[in-house]
């Protein structure tokens, strides 16, 4: 499974993606640190990271939750993670998602090119009709992302996650199936 943009793919990570996804969460440890939970110390070892990639395979054998590296396209270095998870079918067919791009590669572009794939994917594949997100209201960078893909601001959740020993309280985001296609079709016209 590959997901194609113009400058990145995503793509599931395979075992052999361990050490330098391994290099990657350490080189942003304290960056992504501030808007996520505390990983116990396994985790930022190779073993700890394989373990990572195997659950990550299970979640997509299972249909469960789909977790991509942000490859780029000329280099394929690794660039970052995105997730689409806690997907819910029946009555729901809703997911959550959720990204981190590396440190250095921010303001590129990178996070929104790689949640317009996932959304295609989410929508034209999975055939879901509503994608959310939170994100930290002191976030400015990640709310620009999630805005410029189409999301639209749904409300608040108080003290919500702890993170770094305090409850943080995000901000909730979301966008349709309807709301996708006509947006990108708005955005495309004005270019």
């Amino acid at each position: 499974m590959l997901l194609a943009g113009e400058r990145i793919y995503l793509r599931p990570f395979e075992a052999g993606d361990a050490e330098v996804l391994l290099r990657l969460i350490k080189r942003n440890r304290n960056f992504w640190g501030k808007t996520e939970p505390e990983w116990q110390a396994g985790y930022y070892t190779f073993d700890g990271q394989l373990q990572n990639i195997r659950f990550f395979q299970e979640g997509i054998q299972k249909g469960l939750f789909y977790t991509f590296g942000i490859f780029n396209k000329k280099t394929h270095q690794l660039m970052g993670i995105i997730n689409l998870y806690d997907i819910k079918g029946g009555p729901y067919q809703c997911g959550v998602v959720g990204y981190a791009i590396d440190r250095a590669q921010n303001g590129k572009g990178l996070a929104t090119e790689s949640l317009k794939l996932i959304l295609s994917f989410a929508f034209d594949s999975l055939k879901l009709n509503r994608v959310s997100a939170e994100v930290m209201p002191r976030n400015n960078p990640s709310i620009r992302v999630l805005e410029k893909a189409g999301f639209q601001k749904e409300g608040f959740k108080k003290n919500n996650i702890l993170i770094q020993g305090e409850w943080e309280s995000h901000l909730q985001y979301g966008i349709l199936k309807k709301d996708w296609a006509p947006f990108f079709e708005k955005k495309s016209s004005r270019n």
